[in-house]
């Protein structure tokens, strides 16, 4: 039996049309961290480049050309025509492609009996579910580079105006102060909520590529005989001629034209947001025309500068090639655009940490919605801390932004890898091919990426290992948090009371109507993690405090891994009914019991009151918010003397998580003052 909720569809909603607002409300979110990647991709190339001793004329070409096929090779082949077409009703990310890819998985291991095959796609699956955890995590690593090395770089070009030596060295002490101000605001304004200020990042954003745009086809018109010598650069035989010719230079300068590309995860995780079709458009038709430009633009000034004298190092082609009445209104604009980049990845930081909660693959914390309207704007206040904690440490130690881009790339590059895998997984689900034709298909982004992967090992040793090792921590979190939760739910289902649940009731009635049991006037409400045995709580307040209350509901929250979002004619089902009227005497009746699923998406956020009003309304009744109590189990984990299932280290870590995690009373918002908690001690 069950009951729609009152909520409406979810997955009817992220199917949205194309409109010119969804486009540019998308520009902000979506593309703010790849729109911003041409304050600093083309001048590390030059930097990379001067520092290996190559001229300017050798590499911006070669350069330019690489940054061109990188776009459209990544960006606009791999995820804005193939896998921006693996989403689930309109949703993308990372794990809702674990999801799809290990569908099949799933379902056969419900099909299959011998239990040798079905231990073997249990591993599959288990394989590619830690590889989408491990591509989540590098990301977390990497992220938290966006924000200061956009801000860093859009402040930087206020050296670029002044060319007195003294002042350009005032200046280059104080970049980083008011980037840390500005980080510092962004950060504190979380709070608030992205609602409030997200109506103008789209416009901003849009000002923004009209800028870049407009910044380079005037480079280009001010250096014709450059313009034409830099358009070569559309020719892949440019790129691929440099790494024959010089193959050691061209991995270097490689790594550097990645970061024109980092951003372009967004587009497929932000898709439930504003849907295929304006993504897409605002791509084809904005963002992309603008960035190729741009980059010309800034080739055109490179060559022309070098062929009038010596190139400085420290120049830095964005901010120059623009005419020197319009420079410090671009540093404005990308100071603004720079920091709207940032707030898009904040902003998805938030959400990967929710779906990661939901999947148990981190603890509980405190989740507060931003907005009444729209679900996904959300705010972590410990992510939110630890984000800004992260971004500011690493712009007082690097300073500037070419020393932050030696760390920036490499977990974005393997991450982009991962995604690239997953998409073979599903390709040999979606169309029922082996995984050889699946993968045959995919074999020239896979060849790309893991050149472009290679290409950033350069980094690890100057300062790529900061972004891996944070990667690799937080995997190792949440991996151990996954065993450890796996682990202590099996060993609570020991401790619970096993058997049927009916079973269980009719003992609890013969008890009853013995007179061994008291009537409490009021509503129960207990909190289970599973629906296969009875909870603890309710076992434990039966024994000691041996009363039973009027209406007795057992709530259990599930979330589904293979969908972002339940329908909502599917969110709740009522599982088993207790005798409802058994007379007593002829005086008095059992009271009634009701165990009810609420079903999610790993995208949403557990609701637990809609969850219960479906079972009040069930049951015929208005409970008194005053007679309702919430009976809670709350685990003390010890450590085993014998048969451990955690060594010593992952024991620890999980102990120390469980201990602060956010307790169901506040994750859930429950009435303190109605909540009783009983407690047991859990060996792993």
């Amino acid at each position: 039996m069950s009951k729609p909720s009152q909520e409406s569809d979810k997955g009817s909603e992220l199917v949205k049309p194309l409109s010119v607002a969804a486009t540019i409300a998308a520009l902000g979110v979506v593309f703010g961290d790849i729109g911003t990647s041409p304050l600093y991709a083309f001048r590390q190339c030059l930097i990379y480049g001067l520092k290996d001793g190559a001229t300017v004329n050798d590499i911006v070409v070669p350069a330019v050309s690489m940054v061109i096929w990188s776009l459209i090779c990544v960006v606009t082949v791999k995820y804005v025509m193939f896998i921006m077409e693996a989403n689930e009703d309109g949703e993308g990310g990372i794990m809702t492609l674990v999801s799809l890819a290990t569908a099949k998985e799933k379902a056969d291991e419900a099909k299959v009996a011998a239990t040798t095959k079905v231990q073997a796609i249990r591993k599959h699956r288990s394989v590619l579910v830690m590889l989408g955890v491990f591509g989540t995590a590098l990301l977390f690593g990497d992220g938290v580079i966006t924000p200061a090395i956009s801000v860093l770089s859009a402040l930087e070009g206020v050296k670029e105006v002044n060319s007195s030596a003294s002042s350009s060295e005032f200046i280059g002490k104080m970049i980083p102060v008011a980037a840390v101000i500005i980080l510092i605001g962004i950060f504190v304004l979380q709070k608030r909520g992205s609602g409030r200020v997200g109506m103008y990042f789209g416009p901003v954003t849009l000002v923004w590529f009209g800028c870049i745009a407009a910044t380079g086809i005037g480079s280009l018109f001010s250096h014709a005989a450059q313009a034409t010598e830099i358009l070569a650069a559309f020719n892949p035989l440019k790129a691929i001629i440099f790494f024959y010719e010089s193959p050691k230079l061209a991995m270097l300068i490689l790594s550097a034209v990645f970061l024109a590309v980092t951003g372009a995860e967004a587009l497929y995780a932000d898709m439930g947001h504003f849907g295929q079709k304006p993504i897409r458009a605002g791509w084809y038709f904005i963002v992309f025309p603008a960035l190729i430009l741009n980059y010309l633009g800034q080739g055109a000034w490179a060559l022309a500068t070098a062929s009038a004298g010596a190139f400085p190092k420290e120049y830095n082609p964005f901010f120059n090639m623009a005419p020197s009445w319009a420079q410090i209104p671009l540093i404005v604009i990308a100071t603004l655009a720079a920091i709207i980049a940032s707030q898009a990845l904040i902003s998805g930081a938030f959400s990967t940490t929710m779906q990661a909660i939901q999947l148990n693959y981190l603890p509980r914390m405190r989740i507060e919605r931003t907005s009444d309207q729209e679900s996904g704007q959300i705010y972590i206040p410990i992510i939110n801390w630890l984000l800004m904690i992260g971004s500011i440490l690493l712009v007082l130690q690097y300073k500037n932004s070419d020393n932050l881009a030696s760390a920036y790339g490499i977990a974005v590059s393997m991450t982009m890898l991962v995604t690239t895998i997953l998409f073979g997984q599903y390709l040999r689900h979606r169309f029922q091919i082996p995984s050889v034709t699946a993968y045959a298909f995919v074999a020239p982004i896979i060849l790309l990426e893991i050149i472009f992967v290679s290409s950033n090992f350069n980094k690890i040793f100057e300062s790529g290992w900061l972004p891996l090792a944070a990667g690799f921590l937080v995997y190792y979190i949440m991996a151990v948090w996954n065993k450890g939760r796996l682990v202590l739910k099996e060993k609570m289902a020991e401790g619970e009371s096993s058997g049927d649940f009916e079973n269980f009731l009719d003992s609890v009635e013969d008890r009853f109507i013995a007179g061994k049991l008291s009537r409490v006037k009021g509503t129960a409400i207990y909190l289970a993690g599973s629906t296969k045995s009875v909870p603890m709580a309710l076992a434990h307040n039966l024994k000691h405090n041996k009363s039973l209350h009027d209406h007795i509901i057992v709530v259990t929250l599930k979330v589904d891994e293979d969908r972002a979002f339940v329908p909502a004619a599917e969110r709740v089902s009522f599982n088993i009914r207790g005798p409802k009227f058994c007379k007593v005497d002829s005086k008095e009746e059992f009271p009634s019991v009701l165990a009810v699923i609420g079903k999610f998406g790993f995208r949403e956020k557990q609701d637990v009151f809609p969850i219960l009003d479906a079972a009040y309304a069930e049951l015929g009744i208005t409970p008194n918010p005053l007679e309702t109590t919430y009976f809670l189990s709350r685990e003390t984990i010890v450590r085993a003397t014998t048969g451990f299932t955690l060594n010593a280290v992952q024991e620890k870590l999980f102990e120390v998580l469980n201990r602060n995690a956010l307790s169901a009373t506040a994750y859930f918002n429950l009435p303190p003052g109605r909540v009783v908690e009983l407690g047991m001690q859990v060996e792993l």
